[in-house]
């Protein structure tokens, strides 16, 4: 929103009784026969119409004018501007990956076919809400074959969906002779990612300009390609790090490892601005998985049922990949507050792994690995 000085200066708002003043005067001066406009006149009703009617037009102009400009334009006044610098905002896409099936050792050892739109879910996440996914098609899984994996697309768009490994465990319909249904580590095909945020997208029509000028370098490869959709964050390092004239560009999905195929996706917008000169390089960040193990301690009375199931989703919750966390940091202490946050009767939060804070490289990712949660209750163990 532009300074309330800045639009009191071009659009002021007087109040109706100064308003009503300055037009009875006018009225007098122009020779009007009526000079009766005290309250509750049929008179002074009908200026009070036209002078609440002029009020309303200078704050909807006031409103107006802040939609005009890039800095301060909301909602689809923004998206509006954005066509100006050729920048749409980046919808919302869903998440595609694979499931992986196991077959029970001591089931009989049959054909048979698990169908599309099979609808696979996670266990319930810290709101309490089970994601679901649906088989993209048609998968067989043959008499001598002991695990198969089924292509799955999320249920709906959002980065939400970009789970990691271990949490979508239980299908929908009985899949006789399957005694484990999991996704894998790098299960993810296709980063889902959630509609652009109103801030982030100004920030990339700002920066527009940046992708017609041959300086500075880092900023024109850093707008374009962060305008791809899955794509969380880009780095660009144009200090020649391979060599002379080189360029590195570093992509961080929505769900921290960048796939191939978004990578290709982002070579293709880098390339549409590349320089004649210009060697670049486009690269997944890297992760590393990190294993929690915690235990938790809880006062002596206190019932303990499903709590062990609220902190692991809370952890979860912690690693989401999101543009609010530090993505290369892992503190024990903001972990610890939100546990005690979301669950008000822990008492206290101790560290088997990691025993101390994680930093990592400014270009890798910390990813969820195995989660341990132990419950023990003051003065005695569960």
């Amino acid at each position: 929103m532009i300074d309330e000085k800045i639009l009191d200066e071009i659009f002021p708002i007087t109040s109706r009784e100064e308003l009503k003043e300055t037009y009875v005067e006018e009225l007098k001066k122009e020779g009007f026969v009526i000079t009766n406009f005290s309250s509750g006149g049929i008179f002074n009703m009908l200026l009070q119409i036209i002078l609440q009617a002029k009020v309303e037009l200078l704050i909807l102009l006031r409103n107006l004018l802040s939609h005009f400009y890039v800095r301060h334009a909301t909602g689809k006044w923004l998206d509006l501007l954005g066509e100006d610098f050729t920048k749409k905002r980046k919808e919302a896409k869903n998440t595609c990956g694979k499931i992986t099936l196991y077959r029970d050792p001591d089931a009989e050892a049959r054909t048979f076919v698990i169908p599309i739109n099979t609808i696979f879910k996670t266990k319930k996440d810290i709101n309490h809400e089970e994601l679901r996914f649906f088989s993209t098609q048609a998968v067989e899984m043959l008499a001598e074959e002991n695990s198969i994996i089924v292509p799955v697309a999320a249920e709906k768009a959002g980065s939400k969906y970009n789970l990691p490994e271990g949490q979508v465990d239980k299908c929908m319909i009985h899949l006789e002779g399957i005694n484990k249904i999991c996704n894998e580590q790098d299960w993810i095909t296709e980063e889902g990612s959630n509609e652009e945020s109103q801030e982030a997208f100004r920030e990339r029509i700002l920066n527009a300009w940046a992708e017609l000028s041959s300086r500075p370098i880092a900023l024109k490869y850093k707008n374009i390609c962060e305008g791809v959709k899955g794509v969380l964050h880009v780095r660009v390092d144009d200090l020649h790090p391979r060599g002379q004239g080189t360029i590195d560009i570093i992509v961080t999905s929505t769900m921290g490892a960048a796939t191939e195929k978004l990578l290709e996706e982002v070579r293709k917008a880098a390339d549409s601005i590349k320089g004649e000169y210009d060697n670049i390089l486009v690269k997944s960040a890297d992760t590393t998985y990190q294993n929690v193990d915690l235990t938790i301690t809880l006062p002596g009375l206190a019932a303990d049922e499903g709590i062990a199931e609220r902190a692991e989703a809370i952890v979860i919750d912690y690693f989401k990949i999101d543009q609010d966390r530090n993505l290369n940091e892992f503190i024990l202490f903001d972990l610890s507050y939100a546990l005690k946050k979301g669950i008000e009767i822990i008492k206290n939060v101790k560290y088997t792994v990691p025993q101390e804070d994680v930093i990592v490289d400014k270009d890798q990712v910390i990813i969820l690995g195995q989660v341990k949660i132990t419950i023990e209750r003051e003065g005695q163990h569960v």
